[in-house]
């Protein structure tokens, strides 16, 4: 069982720091930031939407030409 969560640990921190990298790409190449409508950085950003059972889903806002211009992380709450 240890194994286990020493595994998971590992995977999450794995996650966390793919995602920052593709994040803060993005953000150097001007697509803006957002956490329940406020903007944020990178490093913000990682910690809300990269948890176990996270309750946050992205969604890409793309201009006329199918370009990223924004990543809205938004919490998802179930009825």
């Amino acid at each position: 069982m240890l194994r286990e969560e020493k595994a998971k640990t590992k995977n999450m921190e794995i996650a966390k720091k793919d995602m920052l990298s593709q994040l803060e790409q993005m953000r150097r190449k001007g697509v803006e930031l957002f956490v329940d409508g406020r903007a944020v950085l990178p490093i913000e950003a990682v910690a809300k939407a990269v948890r176990e059972n996270s309750p946050y889903m992205a969604d890409y806002v793309m201009d006329d030409s199918g370009i990223i211009e924004q990543v809205r992380f938004d919490k998802v709450t179930r009825y």
